[in-house]
């Protein structure tokens, strides 16, 4: 039995240990409320703060840009240009590029045509896909081609009832190889696929790229250029002084294909293009295909992974690390109290109400982080 004076002591140490104990409460209470603030607040800062990429076009080594050729789906855009570099900023995720190279570029050299565009830091070789689904910042260079055996190619643009929208276009490039082409904008319209690519072949009526366009959601119209009118649809590139109709390898046709010009065809009958130009059913849904491969039997190709890292969505791995890095700085911080507490309150012999406190405080945090996760 303990005597009245040594329960009087032990109820002594218990009120100090408690008392000791109140700090290490009130810090654990604040770090807390600051999670749950940092939670609540933080998809709500960032989502009127979208992120906007960036979009570049250099002209490279054989040629310089026109200023032309380059359009977006965005009001918001701005275009600034030189002759040596096309910006565009203000893009936001799902806004899309269309870049025509032919319009955008001229050869400085004779000896060279523009092949198309290829993204920094990759070869001439490797022309790629000239539109695209903004999702990323972006920086392309035009790609050019030593001038071989020309063959022309026209590109056709039409509604899924074969009525033609734009005047077709006509290129050049070399026998044989991979030519990409690219959409241009249409206001009020969406093409079924950004680009078409096909193998120019030497019978010329083979060589038909045709993009069918569907009435898009909401019409948005076409930027203004910089200091300029937006215009209601894309300007047509100026014909050549002169045109070879055969295989290209006049002086004609080495001089269109060297200064990357465009000569309007005559209007496109509605039925579908010989050799290669029919064209493919829309795709479900309201983004349009990346790349068409034409010599795959019309195939589409798989479109890039749109994860949105503008969205609120695409920050939740951002929210998920700055709460766990709050949620280790809290228990790190707790754990270095109670052992401090731990060390006094052994010394003053109220080591057991001490680890009743410490597993009470416990619970306690351990309910609140469970109620205030990150929902995805």
């Amino acid at each position: 039995m303990k005597t009245r004076h040594q329960q009087a002591a032990t109820q002594t140490r218990k009120t100090k240990t408690a008392r000791a104990a109140r700090p290490l409460r009130r810090i654990a209470v604040s770090l807390l409320a600051l999670t749950v603030v940092f939670f609540t607040m933080a998809p709500a800062a960032f989502a009127d703060s979208e992120y906007t990429y960036t979009v570049r076009l250099y002209a490279g080594n054989q040629g310089a840009l026109t200023g032309n050729g380059i359009q977006t789906s965005s009001s918001a855009a701005k275009i600034s240009k030189s002759k040596s570099q096309v910006t565009i900023k203000g893009l936001k995720y799902g806004d899309i590029v269309y870049i025509t190279p032919q319009s955008a570029g001229k050869v400085t050299d004779d000896t060279y045509y523009i092949k198309g565009v290829r993204r920094s830091g990759r070869d001439n070789a490797e022309a790629t896909e000239s539109s695209f689904i903004v999702a990323s910042d972006r920086d392309y260079v035009m790609a050019y081609g030593v001038s071989g055996d020309l063959v022309a190619y026209t590109v056709r643009y039409i509604d899924e009832t074969g009525t033609q929208l734009l005047e077709s276009d006509t290129y050049y490039g070399n026998l044989g190889e991979r030519q990409y082409v690219s959409a241009r904008y249409v206001d009020g319209y969406q093409p079924q696929s950004l680009n078409l690519v096909k193998t120019l072949s030497a019978n010329e009526a083979d060589n038909v790229f045709t993009f069918e366009y569907a009435p898009s959601a909401v019409a948005t119209p076409a930027p203004p250029e910089e200091g300029g009118e937006a215009p209601a649809t894309p300007t047509t590139p100026e014909a050549p002084a002169a045109t070879a109709a055969g295989g290209g390898t006049g002086a004609g046709a080495g001089a269109a294909a060297g200064a990357g010009a465009a000569a309007p065809a005559a209007a496109a009958p509605a039925a579908a293009a010989p050799g290669g130009g029919a064209t493919t059913a829309l795709p479900d849904g309201d983004t349009p295909q990346g790349l068409t491969d034409l010599d795959d039997d019309n195939t589409p190709l798989a479109n890039q992974d749109l994860e949105r890292p503008g969205s609120k969505r695409g920050y939740l791995p951002l929210y998920a690390g700055i709460g766990a890095a709050a949620a280790a700085a809290l228990a790190a911080a707790i754990a270095v109290l109670l052992k401090k507490r731990r060390k006094q309150a052994a010394a003053a012999g109220g080591e057991a109400a001490l680890k009743a406190d410490e597993s009470s405080l416990g619970e306690t945090l351990k309910e609140t982080l469970k109620d205030h996760e990150p929902k995805s």
